[in-house]
């Protein structure tokens, strides 16, 4: 059975609302006029642990630098370790200077797992 999310306040439902009745935000003409670059970042925030890292994966994939703020965001407000992999190794693929300066500043990660994964990110943008 498919379930809908608001895009504010990410309460499910199962029927498609216009007006989300939780928060009361009219959903299609908030979400609907947006790109998918910004849908995935917007998916960042979803509460399901597994849509931020898909999200982070496919921004990843597109290399569209809009995300490394948002990216950057996630990655701050998570304690998730798949999610810091995941948002380490899209901003790896985006190499801007930003991502970049980012990732140095957590080469002092506690987790061993997205320690690694920032060296490598890093060591692929400096060859």
């Amino acid at each position: 059975m498919a379930r809908f999310y608001c895009p504010g306040c990410f309460k499910d439902f199962a029927e498609d609302f216009d007006k989300c009745p939780a928060c009361g935000l009219d959903i299609h003409a908030y979400y609907d006029p947006k790109d998918y670059v910004d849908k995935l970042m917007l998916a960042l925030k979803h509460p399901e642990p597994s849509t931020p890292v898909r999200a982070a994966w496919l921004l990843g994939k597109i290399r569209d630098q809009r995300a490394v703020g948002a990216l950057i965001e996630c990655f701050k407000d998570s304690d998730d370790i798949y999610l810091h992999v995941a948002v380490t190794n899209a901003l790896g693929e985006m190499g801007t200077v930003e991502a970049i300066e980012f990732l140095e500043s957590q080469l002092d990660h506690p987790a061993t797992m997205v320690k690694k994964e920032i060296q490598a990110a890093l060591a692929k943008n400096r060859s």
